[in-house]
């Protein structure tokens, strides 16, 4: 399992950029740091998604394990 932190930043005209990933080893640790971040980003989510080590492939449905703010249409609930 492994557990991300993805934030976005809006631009001067609305339009969210993604900002780079953050790796967790829980899924608290995520979740802790994306309750902290909403007030520095447009959009964060945190979440927890099965991963195969040995063909490198992630389960298609992650679980979300906090979102906030604005984010991408794939993270609309």
């Amino acid at each position: 399992m492994i557990h991300i932190v993805l934030t976005w930043s809006a631009d001067k005209r609305g339009k969210l950029r993604a900002e780079t990933p953050m790796k967790f080893k829980t899924a608290a640790e995520a979740r802790g740091r994306a309750e902290r971040s909403e007030s520095r980003f447009a959009g964060v989510v945190a979440l927890s998604q099965g991963y195969d080590v040995d063909t490198e492939q992630a389960d298609e449905n992650p679980v979300v394990l906090f979102r906030a703010g604005r984010t991408p249409a794939e993270f609309d609930e």
